[in-house]
């Protein structure tokens, strides 16, 4: 194994399910129902919490409450519902954020054999919490049923029911289960999405760009076609989410979605890159110039972005695109773009000391690149 340079975010998201967490959950309960046993409950709780990560402690608070609620499913049902929508007496609501996130879990879990209640429960929910995560075993069960309810809440008054329906249908949400049905068929989503697409909110437009990204990651040429449909008469609000939604198409030069914005798709230019230097510390920022000569006949609007080939563990590189720039150039134009990249290891990524590449790409396609070599930092 190679030996990663570390530098890690500090904040952790499991931090925010401790032990404040679990005790605001036990005085909700207990709010809900006095003779809740709140103490023995957050015991019970903290029992091997410390130990797990975020989505096993979810797992694990939601557990550790169908211990101690009602067993009939309805009456627990109503008391994990009160709880999570109470208020303090300032307004705000009494569980934050993802404290509020193993009720939901509960309902995933646990109400599968009551589709109806569930989901209108889920619906009341969700603005405290999102439920894009509880519904989806709920939309592989009772795919019919929640076929027939979330046109329904496609056009509800509250943003987050809205939303709920385009974030909870992504056949790739992130930390979600993926959706196997519309992976294979996203015909049902369409449908949703094209109610959505026009949202007042941009809470609930940039959710149907990332579902129509997903979209793309297994229908390409489909979600390029409904995209260049979308752009018809599109408002600047629309644009701007038919580009977030074609973002990886675009970083990847698909034809059809560089059409669909107006980009060239097969660009005329010469490109010179350098970088500032051959060797980088861990912290430092990696330099990046790039000079862009249009060489054709006619105006084009270039999608430039660069590459960076990160070195893995095994010695092997492995690239992750960055947008860079969206050029509009006459014929013989030049433009000189430059940018710095800050070589820290992440959450999401571990960098590893060695040979590390990086690149320009014009239209998705890498046109020059350099090599350079990451060393850990002084002292």
């Amino acid at each position: 194994m190679g030996d990663p340079v570390a530098d890690k975010e500090s904040k952790l998201f499991k931090d925010e399910l401790g032990i404040s967490a679990v005790e605001n959950l036990a005085q909700a309960l207990q709010a809900v129902r006095p003779d809740f046993p709140a103490r023995e409950f957050v015991a019970a709780n903290l029992d091997g919490l410390g130990a797990l990560e975020m989505k096993a402690r979810i797992t694990h608070i939601s557990g550790v409450m169908q211990r101690f609620i009602p067993a009939s499913y309805p009456d627990a049902l109503a008391m994990v519902q009160a709880a999570i929508l109470l208020d303090d007496d300032d307004g705000k609501p009494r569980l934050g954020g993802f404290a509020a996130w193993p009720l939901l879990d509960w309902v995933e879990t646990q109400g599968l054999g009551h589709p109806e209640i569930s989901l209108a429960a889920l619906h009341r929910m969700t603005g405290r919490f999102t439920a894009e995560f509880a519904i989806r075993p709920y939309l592989e069960k009772h795919t019919e049923l929640c076929l027939e309810t979330l046109p329904v809440w496609a056009t509800d008054p509250d943003p987050h029911v809205r939303r709920l329906v385009s974030e909870g249908t992504r056949p790739r949400l992130p930390w979600g289960r993926r959706l196997a049905l519309f992976m294979a068929d996203p015909a049902p989503v369409l449908e949703l999405l094209e109610v959505l697409k026009d949202d007042p909110e941009e809470y609930v437009r940039r959710s149907v760009a990332n579902n129509l990204n997903d979209i793309a990651k297994d229908h390409p040429d489909l979600a390029a076609s409904v995209a260049a449909h979308w752009m018809k008469n599109a408002t600047p609000d629309r644009q701007r989410l038919v580009k977030h939604g074609l973002r990886t198409l675009v970083k990847q030069g698909h034809t059809g979605a560089l059409e669909a914005l107006g980009y060239t798709t097969r660009p005329e230019v010469e490109v010179r890159f350098a970088t500032g230097a051959k060797m980088v510390r861990l912290g430092e920022d990696l330099t990046l110039e790039a000079t862009i000569t249009s060489t054709g006949k006619k105006a084009q609007k270039l999608v430039v972005d660069f590459v960076v080939h990160y070195r893995k563990a095994n010695g092997t590189l492995a690239p992750k695109i960055f947008k860079w720039k969206v050029l509009d150039l006459p014929p013989g134009g030049q433009a000189v773009l430059k940018k710095r990249q800050r070589m820290v290891s992440r959450s999401v990524r571990n960098l590893y000391p060695g040979k590390h590449a990086v690149g320009v790409l014009v239209a998705g396609r890498e046109r020059a690149s350099r090599e350079f070599r990451l060393t850990r930092a002084k002292g």
